[in-house]
C-alpha cells in the first residue's frame, strides 16, 4: 500500500457558489462547507479514481488546461454493496495551489500498482438480455476512461469464440482480461485463460491429477446475463458501475474453480454450480424456448417440478470434514484465507447411493434475484471445497417447499428433512439406472451422465473488493 502518512495538505477552494475546506493526510480526504448546511465527506485515496485539471476553451478551436480549477473522481459505498461514482470540482485563484493538490493526489494513485492499465474486454451481445455492449457503453466507458484504463473491446459472434481466442492468441500487451455478460460468458474466459496456460506450460489439461496452473491474468466480471450468480456471489450485487469500479480499484480476491471429467477427459471447469437432475432438465429443456427470454427458466422449471422425476445415483465425495460450518464468505473472509493455505492430506473417499430429485456440487452460495440466499449459503469462494447439495426424491409438495425456501430473503434449505449439504474436495457420479439425466454447469448443459469433480483452490484471481453480505433483492420464482 502506498505511505500516506507524511503527506498533508490544507486549502480552501470554490466549488460552485460555496466555499470548501479540504485536507488531505494519512492517505484520507476530508471536506466540509464552510457555511450552512454543514456537511463533511470522507474519501479514503483507495476510493479515489482520478484527480484531472478542468479542460477550458482557449481563443482557438481546442481546449486547453484550466490551472485554476481541478476535478476528484471518486466512489462511495451504497446500499447493499453497491458503489456509486461522484466527483466534486475545486477551483482556487492561486494556480500553484492547484497544481500542488493534483500533482500530489496524482502520484499517490501512481502507487497502485494493481490497478489495471491495459485491460482486454469481451462483450457478449446475444446473453441474457442481449445488451451487453449497452452496459459496456452505458456504465463502462466513460469510467474506464476516467481512470485512465486502456480498454480494448472484443465482441464475441458465436459460443466459445471467447475460449478459443484465449487459448490462440497472445495477450502480452494486457495486465488484465474483463467480459462483460452472464454466467456462460465468464465460463468461456476463465475456461480459455486456464486452458491456455496449460497449453503454454505443456501441462495435460485432461489429467485429473495435474495441478493445473494459475492465469497470470486478474479477471473482470461485469454482469450482463439473465441471473449474473458468479457476479452477485463476488461483488454482491449485479450492479454493472460497481463490478466496473471493482475492477479500476484493482483489489482482488482469490476464487476456487471445479474440474469436471468423464472417463478420459477434462469436460470443463465451472465456478458456480454443477447440478444434476431438475437443473440439469431445466437447462437442457429451456434451450428450445429462448425466445421467452429469462422466463424461459421459470417456465420450464414449473414443468419439469410437476414431473417431479427422480434419478438414482451412486455418489462417492473426497472429504476431510463432511460437515459446513454456518458462516458466511464474506470481505476479508478469514476460512478462505487459512484454506488456502489447507492441502487436504487427511481427507478420504466415502460412497453411497440414493433415489434424487437433484445433486448439486455448488463452488459458490449460487445467489442470485432467483435465489437470495442461494442453494449452499454458506459456501465459500476460495476455501478449496465444494458444496455438495443432495436432494432427495420425494413428492412435489417438497420440490414445492424447496423453491420457496431458496426464493425467500433470509431462508436457507439446510434444515429441510429431505436436503444434505456435505462439503467435499472432490466428488464423482454414476447413474445407476438407464434412462439418465443431464448436468447443468455453469448454465451449460453436459450430456455426460458419470463425472468427476475436483476443487482447484483459488485458481482464479478475480477484481473485487468483496461483498458485506445479506443483501435486499427483488426475489422471482420458480426454477431458481
Amino acid at each position: 500500500m502506498p505511505d500516506h502518512q507524511e503527506t498533508v495538505l490544507l486549502s480552501t477552494f470554490v466549488n460552485g457558489k460555496r466555499r470548501v475546506k479540504i485536507i488531505f493526510h494519512k492517505g484520507v480526504l476530508i471536506w466540509d462547507n464552510n457555511k450552512p448546511p454543514l456537511e463533511q465527506h470522507t474519501v479514503p485515496i483507495e476510493n479515489v479514481l482520478s484527480v484531472k485539471h478542468d479542460m477550458s476553451k482557449s481563443s482557438g478551436p481546442h481546449l486547453e488546461i484550466n490551472p485554476h480549477q481541478f476535478t476528484i473522481h471518486y466512489s462511495e459505498k451504497s446500499k447493499n454493496d453497491k458503489w456509486v461514482y461522484k466527483n466534486i470540482t475545486l477551483k482556487h485563484s492561486d494556480p500553484l495551489q492547484v497544481a500542488s493538490w493534483v500533482k500530489t493526489l496524482q502520484n499517490h494513485l501512481s502507487k497502485f500498482v494493481k490497478r489495471p492499465k491495459h485491460l482486454l474486454l469481451f462483450v457478449n451481445p446475444f446473453g441474457g438480455k442481449q445488451n451487453a455492449m449497452d452496459i459496456y457503453e452505458k456504465y463502462g466507458k466513460d469510467l474506464f476512461a476516467l481512470a485512465g484504463v486502456d480498454v480494448t473491446v472484443n465482441v464475441s459472434q458465436r459460443k466459445d469464440q471467447i475460449k478459443d481466442f484465449l487459448i490462440n492468441h497472445t495477450l502480452d500487451m494486457f495486465d488484465s482480461v474483463a467480459c462483460v455478460g452472464g454466467d456462460g460468458t465468464v465460463s468461456e474466459l476463465f475456461n480459455g485463460l486456464v486452458l491456455r496456460e496449460c497449453r503454454l506450460r505443456k501441462i495435460d489439461a485432461n489429467n485429473i491429477n495435474e495441478n493445473l496452473p494459475k492465469p497470470n491474468k486478474i479477471v473482470g466480471i461485469i454482469p450482463g446475463g439473465s441471473t449474473d450468480t458468479i457476479a452477485y456471489c463476488i461483488h454482491g450485487t449485479t450492479d454493472p458501475t460497481t463490478a466496473v469500479l471493482h475492477i479500476i480499484f484493482g483489489d482482488t480476491l482469490g476464487l476456487d474453480l471445479v474440474s469436471v471429467y468423464d472417463e478420459r477427459n477434462l469436460l470443463r471447469l465451472y465456478a458456480s454450480v454443477l447440478s444434476y437432475g431438475y437443473l440439469g432438465d431445466v437447462a437442457f429443456h429451456s434451450d428450445q424456448y429462448r425466445w421467452m427470454g429469462p422466463h424461459r427458466y421459470d417456465y420450464s422449471g414449473f414443468k419439469k417440478l410437476i414431473l417431479n422425476k427422480g434419478y438414482n445415483g451412486e455418489i462417492a465425495i473426497y472429504t476431510d470434514k463432511k460437515e459446513v460450518l454456518d458462516v458466511d464468505c464474506k470481505r476479508s473472509c478469514q476460512i478462505c484465507t487459512e484454506k488456502e493455505m489447507e492441502k487436504g492430506d487427511n481427507c478420504k473417499w466415502e460412497t453411497f447411493q440414493g433415489k434424487y430429485f437433484m445433486v448439486s456440487g455448488a463452488n459458490i452460495s449460487c445467489a442470485c434475484s432467483r435465489s437470495p440466499k442461494g442453494i449452499a449459503p454458506y459456501c465459500h469462494l476460495g476455501d478449496g471445497k465444494v458444496n455438495l447439495v443432495l436432494v432427495k426424491h420425494t413428492t412435489v409438495l417438497n420440490n414445492i417447499r424447496l423453491l420457496l425456501r431458496l426464493s425467500r430473503q433470509n431462508a436457507v434449505v439446510e434444515d429441510l428433512p429431505f436436503v444434505q449439504t456435505i462439503s467435499a474436495r472432490e466428488f464423482c457420479f454414476r447413474a445407476l439406472e438407464d434412462s439418465v439425466g443431464k448436468w447443468n454447469c455453469d448454465g451449460e448443459v453436459q450430456h455426460q451422465a458419470n463425472i468427476r469433480a475436483k476443487v482447484r483452490c483459488q485458481l482464479l484471481t478475480i477484481f473485487s473488493r468483496g461483498r458485506e453480505g445479506n443483501n435486499s433483492i427483488k426475489t422471482t420464482c420458480c426454477s431458481f
